[in-house]
């Protein structure tokens, strides 16, 4: 599930660099596993950073991962989550994601309708590469189960917070608990989001 996403305008971002200095992100339209991708966290809640998309083990290399997406069922019973859980929590913005339904053999983009961009939950966390001691900031997706609009293409969604939930995923102040208990119980409403086809995998 969204293994694609569309980053969309990042010209009111400014990113923050390791060494404190800042540049405006560019405009970058795609985003897969493997992508830098803006994102906000408990440990900078004021900045702007880039963090690769999908979290990276000892025998991962800096191309592929298998950790992209955490189930929120999850997040308590997979050491791999659970270390991160109330301690490592970020939010990443997309403008849109998009959905392959295996059986229709298409693929669905999906957008909020008022054009605002959405804000997924996430977990973070920082790789070292072995040989060249070399840092990477990584973050992995939560996902969560559809809600009425998408259970009709898929079986999983990402963990979309309304921009006034954001603050609450990354406070720091708030146990690992709490925060995960917003995932469940503030589901995007169906109505909020708008479904077109994207492309149509038969034709």
């Amino acid at each position: 599930m969204c293994g694609h996403v569309e980053i969309g305008e990042q010209k009111d971002i400014q990113i923050i660099k390791r060494d404190g200095g800042s540049y405006s992100a560019k405009s970058n339209s795609a985003g897969n596993p493997g992508s830098m991708m803006p994102v906000v966290t408990d440990a900078n809640p004021e900045k702007v950073q880039q963090f690769r998309w999908g979290l990276l083990s000892i025998d991962d290399d800096k191309i592929h991962s298998k950790n992209k997406h955490a189930r929120v069922e999850s997040l308590h019973l997979v050491s791999t989550w659970s270390s991160l859980v109330g301690r490592k929590h970020c939010v990443v913005r997309i403008q849109a994601f998009f959905e392959y339904n295996r059986e229709r053999q298409i693929t669905y983009k999906i957008e909020r309708r008022d054009g605002q961009p959405f804000y997924i939950a996430c977990l973070w966390d920082i790789w070292m590469d072995i040989k060249s001691s070399m840092l990477l900031p990584t973050f992995v997706m939560i996902t969560v189960p559809p809600n009425a609009a998408i259970s009709t293409i898929h079986d999983r969604m990402p963990a979309i917070l309304e921009r006034s939930d954001v603050k609450t995923w990354i406070n720091s102040g708030l146990s690992g608990e709490e925060r995960v208990r917003q995932l469940r119980t503030r589901p995007c409403a169906p109505e909020n989001l708008k479904i077109s086809v994207h492309k149509d995998h038969k034709n």
